[in-house]
C-alpha cells in the first residue's frame, strides 16, 4: 500500500524513549523490539543467577559485587517498558500510517 508515492512500511515516524527521540520505520521498530527483548532476557538471566557471594575482584585488591540487585531490577524494568512501548507502536503502525 502506498501513500503519496511512499511505501507505508518505510515511512519514518518520530518516537521517544525516556526523553530521547528518534525516527524509525516499521523495520526499525521490529529490530529495536528484538534487541530490547534480548537485553531483557539477558538481565533476567543475570538476576536469576545473582547470589550474595557473586563478587568480582577489582584491580586494587578489594572485591565488589558484579551487579547490585537494584541495578539489575532497574534494567529489567527499563527494557520491559521498552518492549511494551515497541509492541504497542508496531501494533498501531497500520492505523498511524494511514492518518
Amino acid at each position: 500500500m502506498y501513500l503519496c508515492g511512499q511505501n507505508l512500511q518505510t515511512m519514518k515516524k518520530r518516537y521517544t524513549f525516556e526523553g530521547e527521540w528518534f525516527e524509525a520505520d516499521l523495520d526499525d521498530l521490529r529490530r529495536l523490539l528484538a534487541e530490547n527483548r534480548e537485553y531483557l532476557k539477558n538481565y533476567e538471566e543475570v538476576f536469576s543467577s545473582l547470589d550474595d557471594d557473586d563478587y568480582v575482584a577489582r584491580g586494587n585488591g578489594f572485591c565488589d559485587r558484579k551487579y547490585s540487585d537494584d541495578f539489575v531490577e532497574g534494567q529489567m524494568d527499563k527494557y520491559a517498558r521498552h518492549v511494551s512501548m515497541l509492541e504497542e507502536w508496531i501494533a498501531e503502525w497500520p492505523l498511524e500510517a494511514l492518518k
